[in-house]
């Protein structure tokens, strides 16, 4: 069961996706505030496209209002599918999988099934209709049915929504403006992002794979995206060794630099140091037990291979070490394991 400090801490920076209440009162006569104003009842009616259309007049980098950085940022979750009514949900729950947060948390929708059987695709991120199953019919499939992917052709524009999103945090972040509800919120951005962006990879891997044995195979997102533990465990047993292929397509290409000397950090190991800030996040606003913060602790233990363990046995120096591209080719052989 959800706990009520789970839905008092999400509500903080989540209230602008839920209702618009927090706007109300702010008088008309400042365009700033009007815009702001316009663009939260745009977000609580799921219309993210005017969200992002309307916060960009006002955004800025240089000295960030932290209105307007949450609500943008928020919607470009939103474009990206993520769904914090069904984390909360999914959170709850007492049988998950650590890994599958993620998928589970996501409000996508199947792409319809192309006509005649041809490889074009009919996804649309627009309006998130990129999930793929498996064909339910075909007996070799009985095994993974539970199975999820995203089309890799529609992939390329949920991640860079998720990356402007995670970059409008970041500069809130950097600029001194943030709350630890933000911290939260770029967690959950980048667990999303670390999700997509390794299963990325790995298709891509497949993509180069198939290309080796034909190259009019080699279309760009041709191969679908996984998303979760299924997905991959029918990649691995079905169609696809983890090879050398797949190892050269884990590379990550994201770095920062750090205040205290020079730190690259590839996108895998940025992206978990974020969740790794968001649990720690949740533990500063509140002592008590909160299932979000659990999920988000757990994914991070998975992925590091670290299952069962707690923030305090986990540090960033885990995170770096462990998520080197061979690590990260691990993580994907351990996911497709039975």
């Amino acid at each position: 069961m959800k706990t009520i400090t789970t839905m008092l801490v999400l509500f903080l920076f989540l209230s602008g996706c839920s209702n618009d209440s927090t706007f109300e009162g702010i008088s008309d006569d400042s365009s700033h505030d009007a815009i702001i104003e316009e663009a939260a009842i745009a977000l609580d009616d799921q219309d993210y496209a005017t969200t992002v259309l309307l916060l960009t007049e006002v955004y800025n980098t240089t000295s960030p209002d932290p209105r307007v950085s949450r609500l943008l940022s928020s919607a470009y979750m939103g474009r990206a599918g993520v769904d914090f009514v069904s984390l909360i949900r999914y959170s709850g729950l007492v049988e998950q999988g650590d890994f599958d947060m993620v998928q589970e948390s996501l409000s996508l929708f199947p792409a319809p099934i192309p006509e005649d059987n041809n490889n074009e695709s009919m996804c649309t991120a627009e309006d998130r209709t990129v999930l793929i199953f498996l064909d339910e019919t075909d007996p070799d499939n009985a095994e993974y049915l539970n199975a999820q992917f995203i089309d890799g052709h529609c992939m390329g524009d949920l991640i860079d929504n998720l990356e402007e999103a995670q970059y409008v945090l970041r500069v809130l972040k950097d600029t001194n403006r943030h709350t630890l509800d933000d911290e939260i919120q770029l967690g959950v951005a980048s667990a999303t992002h670390f999700v997509y962006y390794t299963g990325t990879r790995v298709a891509d891997g497949l993509n180069k794979s198939l290309a080796n044995q034909d190259p009019e195979k080699h279309v760009p997102g041709l191969v679908p995206v996984p998303i979760n533990t299924e997905a991959y465990r029918y990649y691995r047993e079905e169609r696809f060794s983890f090879d050398q292929n797949t190892l050269s397509m884990l590379k990550g290409e994201a770095f920062r630099e750090e205040n205290l000397g020079l730190l690259l950090l590839n996108t895998y190991q940025r992206d978990l140091i974020d969740v790794y800030d968001a649990v720690q996040a949740f533990d500063r606003a509140t002592p008590e037990q909160n299932d979000v913060r659990d999920a988000l602790q757990d994914f991070l233990a998975c992925v590091l291979d670290r299952e069962g363990a707690t923030i305090s046995e986990l540090d960033e120096n885990d995170i770096i070490s462990t998520m080197t591209t061979a690590g990260v080719h691990n993580l994907a052989i351990s996911l497709s394991a039975e």
